[in-house]
């Protein structure tokens, strides 16, 4: 899987495909933030505090 699929596929921007593994007949898919290109949606500032959750599968 490229970036480019993350895209195209999902909408997600500003991430790196990492990995991709099948447990219990789900597809869960790795990805690392893209610190240089993440930016507030709306004032467009690079000064923002990520949120999210950190899967170690």
């Amino acid at each position: 899987m490229s970036t480019s699929l993350l895209y195209h596929a999902f909408g997600i921007v500003g991430y790196f495909y990492q990995s991709t593994c099948f447990i219990a007949g789900v597809i869960v898919v790795a990805i690392q933030a893209d610190h240089w290109r993440l930016r507030c949606p709306v004032c467009k500032s690079r000064e923002i505090h990520c949120r999210g959750k950190l899967v170690d599968a």
